[in-house]
């Protein structure tokens, strides 16, 4: 998969904007605030119909304008798309393949792109938010069925927690939480032992010799770790028992997938507090790359890769270790502020980005 070309209207700092793209890197260079981290905003929001820093449609409007479009020439395989997403202001997003209207939900079962930027230490030091919004975002590339009970799930979720804000009777909903749940569990359980494999090894690489490991929290987990839908059905089941009174004094569903986290550990001590800014950064990193072959390997086509201001907070060994890591991709969108290396800049295109537009090409 790659892209042929981008054509932005009135995204974050852009108000026009039409460019082509090299099959293989594109580097864009610029300084703070020129839009290097915008346009690889628009890549994203073009192939999966979402922001991938967690904004808000509002916010991804040129502050001028009331709606933006982002339009892009996508080949995969031997097939030419044409695909379209626009968001007009207290409207609806739409998205047309080919011209034609398509669900949003469809994109992510046609197109395949990973992103690293600066904002990923928070996967490992944030909110556990941020790390189920990892999971959901990526777990919805690999598997066409998990987006689909993702919003099945919240449906129920929200019809639950607006019986008990009523004061009403929300078990008639918890079998439909249990249901949905169970599977949604169970696919972030087969999906993370995955990504944990393959990031053990990265994070090997990258920091010479540290060891990476996650542990799945989850109110569905069985005590025996056997991740069987019957066992995470009733895992749940037992939980929202325990937890009914407090939910209707609370007025809020406590139970299920939405409270899930992932702790993460370095050299067996709790990341979170126990890791630098670096560690942070290269755990991060080492996620994404194994998202990155993962998606690869399930979806046999090359997704497309962003990569923002990724040797920032690195030392130079763990620069120069994760050169060495990004070898086997197809297109590689690059944002820095730094001279890239040798291998990136040969059979490379080069982007200056100056005040939402592109400046120059080399």
């Amino acid at each position: 998969m790659y892209i042929h070309s981008l054509n932005i209207t009135n995204f974050r700092n852009f108000r026009q904007l039409s460019t082509d793209f090299a099959e293989g890197v594109n580097i864009f260079y610029g300084s703070n605030g020129s839009g290097k981290t915008n346009l690889l905003e628009a890549i994203f929001v073009l192939c999966l119909g979402r922001s991938h820093r967690s904004a808000v449609e509002s916010v991804l409007v040129n502050s001028e304008a009331d709606f933006y479009r982002i339009t892009g020439e996508i080949h995969l395989g031997d097939k030419q798309i044409d695909l379209a997403v626009a968001y007009q202001k207290n409207g609806r997003k739409r998205a047309t393949f080919d011209e034609v209207p398509i669900k949003l939900s469809e994109l992510y079962d046609t197109f395949c792109v990973v992103a690293a930027g600066p904002e990923d230490s928070e996967i490992i030091s944030g909110a556990p938010a941020t790390r189920r919004l990892f999971i959901d975002l990526y777990l919805s590339q690999y598997s066409q069925r998990y987006i689909d009970l993702l919003n099945d799930y919240h449906r129920a979720l929200a019809q639950k927690n607006a019986a008990l804000k009523r004061e009403m009777d929300p078990a008639p909903f918890n079998s439909l939480l249990v249901e949905h749940g169970a599977r949604i569990i169970k696919q972030r359980f087969e999906f993370l032992s995955a990504v944990e494999r393959e990031a053990m090894t990265y994070y090997e690489r990258i920091s010479g010799g540290s060891n990476l490991s996650l542990e799945y929290r989850t109110s569905g987990r069985p005590p025996d770790g056997d991740f069987a839908l019957e066992k995470i059905a009733g895992q749940i089941t037992a939980a929202l028992s325990r937890h009914a009174e407090r939910e209707r004094v609370l007025k809020s569903s406590l139970v299920g997938p939405h409270r899930d986290d992932i702790i993460f550990h370095i050299d067996e001590l709790p990341a979170r507090s126990h890791g630098s800014q670096g560690e942070w950064r290269t755990a991060a990193l080492s996620l994404k790359l194994a998202v990155y072959h993962l998606l690869k390997d399930k979806r046999e086509i090359q997704p497309v890769l962003l990569l923002d201001e990724i040797f920032a907070e690195l030392d130079r060994n763990r620069s120069e270790a994760l050169i060495e890591a990004f070898t086997d991709f197809h297109q590689l969108f690059l944002t820095t502020a730094l001279e890239p290396p040798d291998f990136l800049k040969n059979n490379s295109r080069a982007f200056l980005i100056q005040n939402g537009e592109v400046a120059s090409r080399e």
